[in-house]
């Protein structure tokens, strides 16, 4: 190793652009019970902000407002495409934050001359790496890039989300789902190539999670319709982007 019901918090306004939605979710605003998660959709694709009670975490950080993410312990990349490595934004965040940055190896490649040794990791399929308590396991990720990963993020109270980045549907996701008994799995809807809110149920019904999240494009109703009649026991939910959204729901 490498050193539900939910319940949601909306901006007012979503027709404001990403940067305007970033910047009233500061991730320092975000209060957490033990046990809980909060996730934010930053952009249109894999852009994600994880937080748990004690640590935070952007994944694929593209078109987001950096000042809105100034207490970040972590970066993943999941591979070099342009929607999902901004070097600048990933360089910036890093020497802001003073944050481990974790990738896959062509995007290490393009970042290694600006980010120091000790602060940059290029992951290969099932590494494993701390962040604080959470634990991050890089896994396959099915989609035409040199070295693409999906990351597996499991809180420090034992939540785990599969944050699938664009990747396409592997048989492989089904053993993945059930060694981490994953509790949300982020599923790709579009933009990706071959990608549909069809291929995005089929993760889902791979995975089995307890909450399937559709994003990465247009879609999402579409899909839970799908999911309700290919995998009826997966509850979903839509979240809009800019929202700060919280698995589970806290009780009264």
């Amino acid at each position: 190793m490498h050193t539900c019901t939910p319940s949601t918090k909306s901006v007012k306004d979503d027709s404001r652009n990403p940067y305007e939605w970033c910047q009233e979710m500061a991730v320092e605003h975000i209060s957490l019970s033990r046990g809980q998660i909060a996730i934010t959709w930053l952009n249109k694709h894999s852009g994600v902000l994880v937080k748990s009670p004690h640590v935070s975490l952007v994944v694929d950080p593209v078109e987001v407002d950096e000042a809105a993410l100034s207490v970040v312990d972590a970066i993943l990349i999941t591979h070099e495409h342009y929607d999902h490595l901004d070097e600048g934004t990933v360089i910036d965040m890093q020497a802001k934050c003073n944050c481990q940055v974790i990738c896959d190896r062509a995007s290490y490649d393009r970042l290694s001359s600006a980010i120091a040794s000790d602060k940059l990791s290029a992951a290969n399929v099932r590494d494993e790496f701390q962040v604080k308590d959470m634990l991050i396991v890089a896994e396959k990720s099915s989609h035409p890039a040199e070295a693409p990963l999906t990351y597996l993020i499991t809180s420090e109270d034992g939540v785990t989300l599969y944050h699938t980045s664009d990747s396409f549907p592997f048989k492989e996701m089904a053993d993945i789902g059930k060694k981490h008994d994953v509790d949300v799995c982020l599923c790709t809807v579009g933009i990706a190539p071959k990608a549909t809110p069809r291929t995005g149920v089929e993760i889902a019904a791979l995975v089995k999670p307890r909450l399937a999240i559709p994003y990465h494009g247009d879609g999402q109703k579409e899909f839970v319709t799908l999911l309700a009649k290919i995998s009826p026991n997966t509850k979903s939910h839509i979240i809009k982007r800019g929202e700060i959204f919280i698995y589970p729901e806290r009780k009264e």
